[in-house]
């Protein structure tokens, strides 16, 4: 955004790969108003020659008397914006010392970014269901949790460039992984990791758009099945046994524009997602947890215990329905909390 007086003058987002950043979008929006203005970003800009040129020498050009910088840039080579405005001449504040909390709703927005700076991979926002005895199968109808939990987990689809499950979700319980229970502009793309790729040529998930990632020993004739549907198939290397390497398969993911990933797989895959350190952040639903302590809930597989022993950094929220959301912040995955959700 471009302020002059307490007013918005202007205000740019970065266009698709290769197009002008959000600053030099603002900046020509803005004009001959530019000058003497100041400059709000969500990241520091970027100082080095790209596809683009340096958005800093734009903001220098334009004549603009101060930047905010909501978030500074991890990337090695971008990185350096700040100290080459300030040599510039131009007064510049680092929002996160100033502002913590705003920063970390930049830090919300920039989540993939960052994630593909500081990890080679996408953002990872793990979401998982149980009841308080540890099971993931509804006994009684076909939802384990109420409606406030299920509109809360349509709310993380319809912010996701994807959505992620294990191709036992997908012979079990054929799910569509879309938006429904809210109104959106856009839908995710399903993405189903299966080494085998042995999924039922009718499952409903496999639709234009969406994703396999399977490993390099799937037959032929299953590959031609899969794409004939629109899908698009991605191969990565496997383990020892014969599974995914679960690293590699999100990686693939960013060639796919794939930033941010909401992974709501069965136990086994959560696990391993876990244990291999590739969740960022992570959520509980635990149906009929409003009437108990959080401790006393079961956790359905090991890796979940920390969590529900409610550590600094969880935050609980009970629903209308008596569900208890239990929502990481970092604590598990013993990365800085940034984010709630």
């Amino acid at each position: 955004m471009i302020v002059r007086d307490g007013h918005i003058v202007a205000e740019g987002a970065t266009c698709r790969v290769g197009g002008a950043h959000a600053e030099v979008v603002a900046l020509e929006a803005a004009g001959p108003d530019a000058r003497g203005a100041t400059a709000i970003v969500t990241l520091e800009p970027c100082a080095h020659q790209g596809r683009t040129p340096p958005c800093t020498d734009a903001l220098i050009a334009a004549g603009v008397a101060e930047v905010h910088v909501l978030h500074r840039d991890p990337d090695p080579v971008a990185r350096g914006g700040v100290e080459r405005l300030r040599a510039a001449g131009i007064d510049v504040l680092d929002v996160a010392a100033a502002m913590p909390s705003l920063a970390a709703h930049a830090a919300h927005d920039l989540r993939g970014f960052l994630a593909r700076v500081r990890s080679g991979r996408p953002h990872v926002h793990l979401k998982l269901a149980q009841d308080v005895e540890g099971r993931t199968v509804a006994t009684h109808g076909p939802y384990l949790t109420g409606a406030a939990a299920r509109r809360r987990v349509h709310a993380l689809r319809a912010e996701a460039d994807a959505v992620l499950v294990g191709g036992t979700t997908v012979r079990h319980d054929d799910p569509r992984l879309d938006v429904r229970h809210m109104v959106t502009t856009r839908q995710p793309r399903p993405v189903v990791l299966s080494a085998t790729a042995d999924l039922p040529e009718e499952s409903v998930v496999l639709r234009p758009g969406a994703v396999v990632v399977t490993g390099p020993d799937i037959a032929e004739d299953r590959a031609d099945a899969i794409r004939a549907r629109g899908v698009d198939l991605v191969t990565v290397p496997t383990t020892p046994d014969g599974m995914l390497e679960l690293e590699a398969a999100l990686s693939a993911l960013l060639d796919l524009r794939i930033l941010t990933v909401l992974a709501e797989p069965g136990p086994r895959l959560a696990g391993a997602l876990i244990r291999q350190g590739l969740v960022d952040t992570l959520e509980v639903h635990v149906a009929g947890g409003a009437a108990v302590s959080v401790d006393a809930v079961r956790p359905a597989f090991p890796e979940l215990a920390t969590l529900l022993a409610g550590p600094a950094g969880v935050a609980q929220e009970s629903t209308l329905d008596g569900d208890l959301l239990v929502r990481d912040v970092g604590a598990l995955t013993g990365r800085t909390p940034v984010e709630v959700g």
